[in-house]
């Protein structure tokens, strides 16, 4: 194991950390008790697309914006939904230069171009970076900011423009979601733009749509609601209903990513993992997330590295981090799988359900190494993980800095030894 040596920012957990995060987890609770979160109408199945491009024509915009990626408009994928839209009267503009982790320049540009165009309602076609990306759009346009301005919890004093989602990925959840997020070009952080009013009026899971997502992608972005709904589960703000919604995704993902991955042409299972990204979406929205996203989130600002594939090779590594505390939560949801033995001890039972998730890992043939993982730069990395995971996340288990270092370390040790791996750190929109 390489020797690092730790900046004199590195920071021990403090009691005094433990307390802002309890109040402001508190704060959290009680707030949203008082505000109300929305899920969109839900089209579902084959032609969902064509079904909400109906909606939208029922409700007679002037223009609509549809934002999406180049790659998305070149293989056709929008072609059906525009000719229905354009046939209802409905006057369409596209702007498909959304790139993957779009940073606040990105956003400026499609909302000039919206702005510009005299835009009056927002589509969004594509996975979490394009539906990110239109959240934020679509507040800017009626709040007059930049969107750097909205960065943080309900700075839009308006409520945004009609926004409409069709995920073309299955595993963001972001067409559920209050919350969008966008990198800052220079420092590489991601910040998060926090609105109940960013929730999409209506969304279609289209699996006509997500059968031409490539076997890699199908694996990173089912892995990231994998992670969605074990953090929500795991989450010290968990409540009856975010449980079951994340336990539902687990079922669904355990069962249908396997088969979505070999088989990209068999809808059930297409089907299967698009609602059980959006039922983990509902989860982590209503009861938070964990250390798994605070450092991947680092790992995609700095690297560029996909959010799903940094997800998938931390969450059992987190998980192991994180025991004894969440032990029998994940003993638990072994049972729920039927994973192990009945005379297994809950030690056993968390321990086998950690190892299915690094079996599933390899059946969908994705590392357990980072391969743009620095040394230098891993002091970094988990502080701002650290400041991440305290300032917004219930977590079961704190961690100090040097917690999430020997993570990473575990991490760059494995790739010293496994330099062979193919590198599938590449994002795709």
């Amino acid at each position: 194991m390489p020797n690092i040596k730790l900046s004199n920012e590195v920071k021990m957990f403090k009691p005094i950390d433990f307390l802002k995060n309890r109040s402001l987890m508190f704060a959290f609770k009680i707030l949203g008790k008082f505000i109300k979160t929305y899920e969109p109408e839900l089209f579902t199945g084959e032609q969902a697309a064509l079904t909400l491009a109906e909606k939208i024509s029922q409700a007679k915009y002037k223009k609509l914006l549809i934002m999406t990626t180049s790659g998305i408009k070149r293989r056709g994928q929008l072609d059906s939904v525009i000719e229905q839209l354009k046939n209802d009267g409905v006057s369409v503009f596209v702007f498909d230069d959304i790139n993957p982790d779009p940073t606040f320049a990105d956003v400026s540009k499609a909302l000039e171009h919206g702005l510009s165009n005299q835009f009056d309602a927002v589509l969004a076609v594509g996975g979490g970076s394009v539906i990110d990306a239109a959240k934020v759009v679509a507040m800017a346009a009626t709040n007059g900011n930049t969107p750097e301005k909205l960065v943080g919890i309900m700075k839009g004093k308006q409520k945004p423009l009609p926004f409409y989602a069709i995920p073309t990925t299955s595993g963001t959840g972001s067409e559920v979601t209050i919350a969008s997020v966008v990198s800052e070009k220079e420092s590489h952080r991601k910040r998060f733009v926090v609105d109940p009013n960013l929730v999409p009026k209506a969304a279609a899971l289209d699996p006509v749509l997500l059968a031409t997502m490539p076997p890699a992608i199908t694996a990173m972005t089912g892995m990231d609601a994998l992670t969605h709904a074990v953090e929500a589960y795991l989450s010290r703000n968990a409540s009856r209903k975010t449980d079951r919604y994340a336990i539902e995704a687990i079922k669904h993902i355990f069962e249908s990513l396997p088969v979505a991955f070999e088989d990209g042409k068999n809808f059930q299972a297409r089907e299967a993992m698009a609602l059980a990204s959006h039922q983990a979406g509902i989860a982590f929205t209503n009861a938070s997330l964990g250390y798994v996203h605070a450092i991947s989130h680092q790992l995609g600002g700095i690297y560029g590295v996909s959010h799903g594939l940094g997800n998938a090779i931390l969450l059992p590594k987190v998980l192991k981090a994180s025991l004894p505390n969440i032990t029998n939560q994940l003993a638990e949801l072994a049972k729920e799988l039927n994973i192990g033995m009945s005379d297994m001890t809950d030690e056993e039972r968390a321990a086998a359900f950690i190892d299915s998730i690094e079996e599933l890992n390899a059946r969908l043939n994705i590392p357990s190494v980072v391969h743009e993982l620095q040394k230098e730069d891993i002091s970094r990395i988990a502080g701002t993980a650290y400041e991440e995971a305290i300032s917004s996340y219930a977590v079961p288990k704190f961690m100090s800095t040097q917690d999430i270092e020997a993570i990473l370390l575990d991490i760059l040790s494995g790739l010293k030894a496994r330099r062979f791996l193919p590198n599938l750190s590449s994002s795709v929109g």
